[in-house]
């Protein structure tokens, strides 16, 4: 090893594993959830999971503010502006609460319309509702970690997000087992039990992320001054690269959320064994996503200190590691994927169809990774939050949505099948592009 892919290497892991580990326990979380609740039933699992993609949306939202916002606190960390990385938090801070407020307003007041996007099973609809509206209230905090954390590990400063995600998964873990089964006398309260748990543990993490960040003198203390020293050329330049970015989340989350939909029409038990393969996703793609976050960081920062070269080397270093690193965990996947569903008291109909379709996730891991880090860790990092954004929507919206509608809703193919067709159509084209792109390096737009 060169000394150049060393020094990659050295400042990698030191940003990777502490990021890798903290999506590998919010990853758990959900993972938990899915097994515990399963043990109550196809239903509660089903419903459990729909109530949860609201949840998932405003996340996604969030990093959508938040990752936009990442790109100007590299840069000026890498640029030693401090003045500019309180400004910068101040406005992400803020877009994240309002966000925050208002996914916890809709989801208050109109449960049983945002559940019906996914189902007409009254009973479904019945039980995601209750779960609903406990876990909203969660939501302000959820904003608030999410600007905490993207702040510290955006100034190299990622420990204390992992001691968070660490006492909100053990808060989770307990709690679940309190209410969800009535153990060591608490009420078994099933569906909403779950929710509660839910709603505790990210509360907990705000707090731990918060009490620390302050405690150890980290960039969280900023100076409320500074951090409303927002002037209308700042908020210009924020929107010119944010908002692409945030727009670029919540798009591509609304296609997830139609692709859920979509299963969500077919059956319940397709949304079971949906729900089922998506947690062992999150949980399967933690050291990619980690990765992913490593490289924008230190993309970010080189790119603020003007070293053009050393960002490109970085992006091509860390896209051959996620290449390496999918094909061996989709190989892992395909061939322990009985094992992993013994975890799931599911029913046979739901086992079958889940164990296919992290067959097909496990053979194409691959080919959906590469993209991810293009967009999350090289272009946005680089400045150029545009890109992803248009070809996101084009190839979710015109190709991706209307032919696996077509294949699950009309045709009627298997659940395996429709899967195979909504993953490979898009991923296939959006590599293929966004390779093009990388490859151009037009992505390279310094933004201080």
């Amino acid at each position: 090893m060169n000394k150049k892919n060393y020094n990659f290497t050295k400042t990698m892991l030191s940003i990777a594993i502490p990021l890798t580990l903290q999506n590998l326990l919010f990853s758990s979380f959900t993972l938990i959830d899915t097994v515990m609740v399963g043990r109550l039933g196809d239903l509660p699992l089903a419903a459990v999971g729909m109530a949860g993609k609201w949840s998932w949306f405003l996340n996604i939202v969030l990093f959508g503010c938040t990752s936009g916002a990442a790109v100007f606190i590299a840069q000026y960390f890498g640029a030693g502006d401090h003045k500019g990385i309180n400004r910068t938090y101040g406005l992400m801070s803020m877009l994240s609460l309002a966000a925050g407020l208002l996914f916890m307003a809709l989801a208050l007041l109109i449960p049983e319309t945002i559940v019906g996007m996914f189902t007409k099973d009254p009973r479904a609809i019945a039980a995601a509702s209750v779960y609903l509206r406990c876990i909203a209230l969660s939501y302000p905090f959820q904003a608030l970690a999410k600007s905490g954390a993207t702040l510290l590990q955006s100034t190299q400063r990622v420990v204390i997000p992992f001691i968070g995600a660490a006492c909100s998964v053990t808060t989770n873990i307990v709690l679940n087992a309190l209410l969800i089964f009535g153990l060591c006398g608490f009420p078994a309260l099933g569906v909403a039990g779950a929710a509660i748990a839910s709603a505790v543990a990210v509360i907990v993490n705000a707090t731990v992320i918060y009490t620390l960040g302050f405690a150890k003198k980290t960039m969280l203390r900023a100076p409320i001054k500074e951090m409303l020293d927002i002037s209308r050329g700042f908020v210009r330049d924020y929107v010119r690269i944010g908002a692409p970015a945030m727009f670029n989340e919540t798009i591509w989350a609304l296609s997830i959320l139609v692709y859920s939909a979509i299963f969500g029409h077919m059956s319940t038990e397709a949304y079971a064994a949906i729900t089922v393969v998506k947690s062992i996703e999150d949980l399967s793609c933690v050291a990619v996503f980690g990765m992913c976050s490593a490289c924008a960081v230190m993309i970010g920062s080189f790119v603020g200190q003007g070293k053009y070269d050393q960002a490109k080397a970085c992006a091509r270093y860390h896209i051959v590691l996620v290449t390496a690193m999918s094909v061996v965990i989709g190989g892992c996947l395909l061939l322990f994927r009985g094992a992993i569903m013994s975890l799931f008291g599911v029913s046979d109909v739901v086992r079958a169809d889940s164990m296919a379709v992290l067959m097909i996730y496990g053979a194409e891991m691959a080919l959906r990774n590469i993209p991810l880090m293009l967009v999350v860790g090289t272009f946005r990092a680089g400045g150029d939050t545009k890109y992803g954004l248009i070809v996101d929507a084009f190839s979710a919206y015109l190709i991706g949505i209307p032919v696996t509608a077509f294949a699950g809703l009309v045709l009627h193919l298997s659940v395996p099948a429709t899967y195979a067709i909504m993953y490979c159509v898009e991923d296939g084209l959006k590599t293929i592009i966004y390779g093009r792109h990388f490859f151009s390096n037009k992505w390279i737009k310094p933004v201080v």
